[in-house]
């Protein structure tokens, strides 16, 4: 069983507190999955009052505030995919992803990201591994048990080479400086243990968790739940788009009805 490095336990222990701390903002997925809304800018009133700039001087104070006519408009704005004013509401999410998955989510450009760097800290000691549900397709088993305890086992077998060959480095680093074969640490970042996680970080599998903010307006949401929660999205992404428009109602609960409403008048496509 791979050990699970300090790092990684720090992480799984800020998932359970935020877990605790924020349950209708937060969601766990997979094997060590986990997404956040950890913070969100403007509501329905501030879509209303962008949509109205130029036709009225009425202000919004909420979507508290609103009237069946208002409702009408956030509809019709939304059915006929007015952008713009969608654009001013943002969503901050964190969210704790196999690599391949982040491949696929990063790109969804319009947003900006910020993602755990390997080259400053040891990777996360957790990886992927496919439950019964994502190795089947229509009843049929594409990936066996026995194959998903030897991928286990492979991945297990490259987290330790990681470890394993870092500890060696650095003990090899620090005999060298003891020696003085090799200057001192004089604070700050050391360049010679950065260089070995520059270089090691390139074993890693896509398999293995990283950690990203990623901070996105409601339009371009708006395109990433239609792409990611189709049910021919590839399923550990959908799992994740899922989860993020779950907890985007939670916390819009108008935005969301009427999102729903207007998407039975479009094309059927888009959120469930």
């Amino acid at each position: 069983m791979l050990e699970t490095n300090e790092g990684t336990k720090e992480i799984a222990e800020e998932i359970r507190f935020r877990m605790q701390q924020n349950p209708d903002r937060t969601r766990q997925i997979g094997t060590f999955g986990f997404i956040e809304l950890e913070d969100t800018w403007g509501d329905e009133a501030t879509i209303l009052n962008t949509a109205r700039v130029s036709t009225s001087n009425r202000r919004l104070s909420g979507p508290e505030a609103f009237s069946d006519k208002d409702r009408a408009l956030l509809e019709h704005l939304l059915a006929e995919e007015h952008g713009t004013p969608f654009e001013t509401v943002w969503f901050r999410y964190r969210f704790i992803a196999p690599i391949f998955v982040l491949r696929q989510w990063v790109k969804h450009r319009i947003s900006t990201w910020n993602e755990f760097s390997m080259r400053y800290r040891k990777p996360i000691s957790a990886f992927y591994i496919p439950d019964e549900k994502a190795r089947t397709v229509d009843g049929f088993e594409v990936m066996t048990r026995e194959q998903t305890d030897r991928y286990s086992a492979l991945l297990e077998t490259v987290n330790r080479f990681y470890e394993e060959e870092y500890d060696t480095i650095c003990r090899r680093i620090d005999d060298l400086r003891h020696t003085g074969e090799l200057p001192p640490k004089d604070g700050g970042r050391d360049p010679y243990r950065a260089r070995a996680r520059e270089l090691l970080r390139s074993a890693m599998p896509v398999a293995n968790y990283s950690d990203v903010y990623w901070t996105v307006n409601f339009r371009s949401l708006l395109n990433f739940f239609n792409l990611r929660t189709k049910e021919t999205a590839q399923y550990e992404i959908r799992q994740y788009a899922l989860a993020a428009y779950d907890l985007f109602g939670h916390a819009f609960p108008l935005l969301r009805t009427t999102l729903e409403k207007a998407s039975k008048r479009q094309k059927p496509s888009g959120p469930p």
